[in-house]
């Protein structure tokens, strides 16, 4: 176990520590970002929270507590949803924060927005990291809303590159709104420090920053008090379609499926210029819909974007390139809708139809459509989608 410093990155003023937990000193496993990457690749790391828990009751930890925030960083998988009301109630200033990663919210989306949901409903603090190690992970925090954003130590060697820049555009339109701290790991010295104020990061752990085995051990300097959490997030939709949401803002126009085509090729476009912050998500009613043209058309889109996933009744579960496919069940009134929805940083639009069953060729078919570019909606549009999907 080692108490490891969050420091303000402007001044160097302590703000919290993270409670670390590392193997034997000098060895293969001597720090604590080598254990965790060893314990993950070993699919051990819920057995390696499950022990940075008994240290979150130590007596060191307790009375450090008392007087500074403690930081406990597990992983959402670590513990059941179910479990949650069951945890401790955390000492005064201890911080249990719940870390999201982009691959677990990839493969189970349903599950995992779940339980951040659950989490965050008893003020538990959530997190996103690999912040410039995962490409995903930057389209994911229009989803997920961390309180807390955790960039690793390898962006820092990339300040210059026009990668580093969109993720320092994503990151400062994320804080913007929300009001998320982000935390550079990989502090190491002034070069570093300098690169982390540079793409948005407030607070840093690292080497220039060293953890300490004992508390007391703790350079008795300035204190300050590290930003509130739980964050803004969006509020559960008042409607479980993206149609059921956004009509009941907008008055429904009508069209045909010939025009509902071309304005979705026209936001698949605007997602395919905004890179690889976007997230598009397509329901297409039936398999049958979503036709060989089309298909070819969101590969090409799935390569530059951080997350395609399209829907429908007769789709498997599987992924064609990058694009992700999921069934939807006959039964489900979201059959009944078209919905095209994309969300970034900087960009949130949704054309969302429903079918009006007139008997006709397949692109006259006629449909009621809305449209919406405020961004709560898209969101929210955007989430119940996913939250069916397993």
């Amino acid at each position: 176990m080692q108490f490891a410093p969050v420091r303000r990155l402007s001044d160097g003023a302590l703000a919290a520590v993270e409670l670390q937990v590392r193997g034997l000193a000098g060895s293969a496993m001597g720090t604590a970002e080598s254990l965790r990457r060893a314990a993950r690749l070993m699919e051990q790391k819920a057995a390696l929270d499950k022990q940075k828990m008994v240290f979150a009751e130590s007596p060191q930890a307790d009375e450090l507590a008392e007087i500074l925030p403690v930081l406990i960083a597990i992983d959402m998988d670590s513990i059941a949803v179910d479990d949650l009301e069951a945890l401790p109630t955390p000492p005064t200033l201890q911080r249990l924060v719940f870390s999201v990663s982009p691959a677990q919210l990839l493969s189970r989306p349903h599950e995992m927005l779940a339980a951040v949901a659950a989490a965050r409903s008893r003020g538990r603090v959530i997190c996103v990291d690999g912040i410039g190690v995962d490409p995903h992970a930057i389209s994911m925090l229009p989803l997920i809303e961390p309180d807390v954003i955790i960039t690793g130590p390898e962006l820092l060697s990339v300040t210059t590159e026009p990668d580093m820049a969109e993720v320092a555009h994503a990151l400062a339109a994320h804080v913007e709104r929300s009001h998320a701290v982000v935390v550079a790991e990989g502090i190491d010295d002034e070069k570093s420090r300098s690169a982390a104020l540079t793409i948005g990061a407030t607070h840093g752990t690292g080497k220039l920053y060293p953890a300490v085995a004992n508390p007391s051990e703790l350079p008795d300097d300035e204190v300050v008090p590290f930003p509130e959490a739980p964050v803004w997030s969006s509020p559960a939709p008042a409607a479980d379609t993206p149609y059921g949401l956004a009509s009941g803002l907008s008055e429904p126009r009508r069209g045909t499926k010939r025009l509902l085509v071309e304005m979705s090729k026209s936001l698949e476009s605007q997602a395919a210029s905004a890179g690889q912050a976007m997230i598009v998500v397509g329901t297409f009613q039936h398999a049958k819909h979503f036709t060989e043209v089309t298909a070819s058309r969101w590969r090409e889109l799935a390569d530059v974007t951080g997350f395609a996933g399209v829907y429908g009744v007769g789709l498997s579960h599987m992924v064609d390139g990058n694009i992700r496919h999921a069934p939807l069940d006959p039964a489900d009134d979201l059959v009944n809708e078209w919905t095209v929805a994309v969300l970034g940083p900087h960009f949130a639009a949704l054309l969302s139809a429903r079918d009006l069953h007139d008997d006709c060729a397949d692109l006259e078919r006629s449909f009621d459509f809305v449209q919406s570019y405020d961004r709560l909606t898209v969101t929210q549009a955007v989430h119940s989608i996913l939250t069916r999907f397993c």
